[in-house]
């Protein structure tokens, strides 16, 4: 199927998806070197706590006993907002000494007063505007690294930088990213391991060559890189565990495209046993017909968890959890260590739900795969064979040729939000996502930089259209929503299952008062009791959350914090039933306490001023249908299709002076600072004229219409 008539079908309104998507002990106490001279009681600093990332604390001040009184102790909204596009929020703030660090967009970060909130001073790293057309799912950040007064932070333009705890100044800055004519993107958390920073970077839907590296702690140096796919055979092996992957691809691979296998977020270390575990992600193109055409092979290390030694970057083990992955079901989600006991023998073990819906419990000394269960409706494969440790495919799922209704979708069953363990329940609690996608392949792909380059799309969720009807016959009932599952690792089971809330999903929190915490797109702040599920307590916050809650104690008193606001891949298109529809969606962290007020709704949603239709021009059908084409591919992973609400500018609602300038912004980039970069390097002003004249006659066709918004999702990244 051509892409051109996929593409008219999609802009007849069909409904797109929504996109995708610790340890147990008290850190050690330092001398405070902060501004705020009191202890902490109880820290976090780490991105999941501890070392084991499990997102449990022991801490049991709040407890189901007094959760009524849980309420707002303090919140911060003065953040970097670049142009008017607010872009949400997905870290984990860290607190030491009693200050709290948390970073935000553009991977700007924060250091308030962990107990008022009072502001002590910000660090902007001054990331380069028009690098937000490199990311496919916006310039968010998930959080810093912390040791011995020095804060890690990667940048969303790709460097690596090193800050002062106390002052908040630069003390080093490294390049973080091996090519930066590649579309890397920088959102996730470096790791501390041993005397190194880890960290990867996005960007495997664009034209990436994945990787994580190790710098230096003190100097900022390079110590050693992790490549996850080969480069092109005539480059060579870089090292062993290339020439290993090497086996898995054929010759005619599309190396000018990078191969993706990115390591945009999964990153922990285990000082231990001195391993670094990576989750790596998804290959580009996406279907492997297109990605490898004539081997197909498994193609090592995406969609993979590999151990490294944490010296020396040396490959020590892999597990593959979707060889030859044809549905974009990376492994980049957050892994959890744990010491549990399997057939009466106590397993030190990783566990991970990735977006493929398997639940893997694994041997993290070995690798061994120790069980692999369904934790959602998966339809792609059938179980996962314990003898060679591989998904049983279920015949005629290639979309190559025709389209195919998979579950789970291109959001997976589990996406970027972390789930949390505790070792006191002996259950992991994940935000689950639950929808079956329609995907239809391309018949090729052309490489075109700093956009997506992902050969399949665009995939429909439901309500499907009836003519596909045949597609969904004997599949479950198509279903759109999240839910969070408490689930035994050991047994491989669902023991208790929250009531559905609205599509996409917050990540959680479980602490040793048996309580989780989770957000939700729909602005309620969720505390379930962590043995039942029973829904304990509501906060409405008005706006969405999809953060990670964690907690800490200052002077004897618990608080619980999480950062707000709607972005990444949603922003474009807001999903159903989201806070953003109706409330203003200012990036916002929240702090509660027991004992803390009701929390202050944002300002309702007000609908930008309509702008007067304008004057259609005179393009023949080609040159429209060329417009509309050059959109899905440039412009739709962040303007909504006919104003379908969403955090960006509306295309269908340009005022006379937007569109005397239009071309000023999209081949010149007047707006570059704030993210919207020059696409000269991709588009004549042919091609730019195409998409304006695109733009105009639909704005004359939908007022026409009756003015009706019925916005269409084009992308699928995570």
């Amino acid at each position: 199927m051509k892409l051109n008539s996929l593409l008219l079908s999609a802009l007849l309104g069909a409904s797109l998806a929504a996109c995708a998507p610790e340890g147990t002990e008290t850190p050690p106490v330092e001398e405070p070197s902060s501004p705020v001279a009191e202890q902490s009681s109880l820290e976090w600093t780490k991105n999941g706590f501890g070392d084991m990332e499990q997102r449990f604390a022991p801490v049991s001040q709040i407890s189901a006993e007094n959760i009524d009184e849980l309420g707002l102790a303090w919140k911060y909204d003065d953040f970097v907002v670049r142009g008017r596009v607010h872009r949400g929020n997905q870290g984990t703030p860290l607190v030491v000494d009693g200050v709290m660090y948390f970073t935000g967009p553009w991977s700007v970060l924060y250091a308030v007063d962990a107990k008022t909130g009072e502001e002590l001073w910000v660090y902007d790293p001054d990331a380069e505007g028009a690098w937000a057309r490199k990311a496919c799912c916006d310039v968010n950040n998930k959080g810093v690294a912390y040791e011995d007064g020095v804060l890690y932070l990667g940048v969303v333009d790709g460097h690596l930088d090193a800050i002062d705890a106390a002052t908040g100044e630069r003390i080093w800055r490294t390049e973080s990213i091996p090519d930066r004519s590649r579309s890397y993107t920088v959102t996730g958390a470096p790791r501390i391991a041993g005397d190194n920073i880890v960290i990867g970077a996005g960007g495997g839907d664009l034209d990436v060559r994945g990787f994580f590296a190790a710098f230096d702690k003190k100097t900022g140096e390079q110590s050693w890189i992790f490549y996850t796919v080969p480069a092109a055979p005539e480059l060579g092996d870089e090292t062993p565990a290339i020439t290993l992957a090497r086996e898995t691809w054929g010759d005619d691979a599309r190396w000018d495209i990078g191969l993706g296998g990115a390591v945009y977020d999964s990153i922990v270390y285990d000082p231990e046993l001195n391993l670094v575990y990576a989750g790596v992600g998804n290959g580009v193109p996406h279907p492997t017909w297109l990605r490898d055409p004539t081997y197909q092979g498994d193609n090592l290390f995406l969609s993979a968890i590999v151990a490294v030694d944490a010296d020396t970057g040396e490959l020590k083990w892999h597990y593959q959890t979707t060889p030859a992955d044809d549905w974009d079901f990376g492994a980049t989600q957050n892994m959890i260590l744990a010491d549990l006991e399997f057939d009466g023998e106590p397993r030190k073990v990783l566990m991970q739900a990735p977006k493929n819906g398997f639940f893997y419990v694994i041997d993290r000394e070995t690798g061994e795969l120790l069980s692999a269960e369904p934790f959602t409706t998966v339809t792609w494969a059938s179980h996962v064979d314990m003898e060679t440790g591989r998904p049983v495919l279920i015949d005629d799922l290639k979309y190559e040729d025709s389209p195919k209704v998979i579950w789970p979708s291109v959001s997976g069953g589990h996406n970027w939000q972390p789930m949390a363990y505790s070792p006191k329940t002996e259950l992991v609690y994940i935000p689950v996502l639950e929808a079956p996608m329609k995907y239809v392949g391309y018949d090729g792909v052309e490489y075109q930089p700093a956009s997506l380059n992902e050969g399949k799309g665009p995939p429909l969720m439901p309500p499907f259209d009836p003519s596909d009807a045949d597609l969904v016959e004997g599949q479950p009932e198509p279903t759109v929503h999240s839910v969070l599952k408490a689930w035994d690792p050991v047994k491989q089971e669902t023991v208790w299952q929250s009531e559905y809330q609205p599509w996409w999903s917050g990540g959680v929190l479980v602490t040793e008062g048996d309580l989780i915490f989770q957000g939700a797109p729909d602005g309620l702040f969720r505390v379930y009791e962590a043995t039942t599920g029973e829904l304990l307590k509501t906060i409405d916050t008005g706006i969405a959350i999809l953060a990670p809650p964690m907690t800490y104690t200052i002077d004897g008193e618990q608080y619980v914090a999480v950062l707000g606001g709607l972005g990444g891949s949603e922003s474009a298109y807001f999903p159903d039933k989201a806070a953003a529809h109706l409330y203003e969606n200012p990036e916002t962290l929240f702090v509660f306490k027991l004992g803390g007020d009701d929390v202050e709704l944002p300002p309702a949603r007000v609908e930008p001023e309509k702008q007067p239709v304008p004057e259609p021009v005179e393009v023949s059908a080609d040159v429209f249908d060329r417009g509309a084409e050059l959109f899905y591919h440039n412009c739709a992973r962040c303007h909504s299709y006919r104003g379908s609400p969403g955090a960006y500018p509306n295309l269908w609602n340009m005022s006379p002076t937007s569109h005397d300038s239009f071309m000023g912004t999209l081949m010149e980039g007047d707006f570059a600072y704030a993210g919207m970069a020059s696409f000269a390097d991709v588009l004549s002003m042919d091609d730019a004229e195409a998409i304006h004249a695109f733009l105009i006659n639909d704005r004359v066709a939908m007022a026409e219409e009756g003015d009706q918004a019925t916005g269409t999702r084009f992308q699928d990244v995570d």
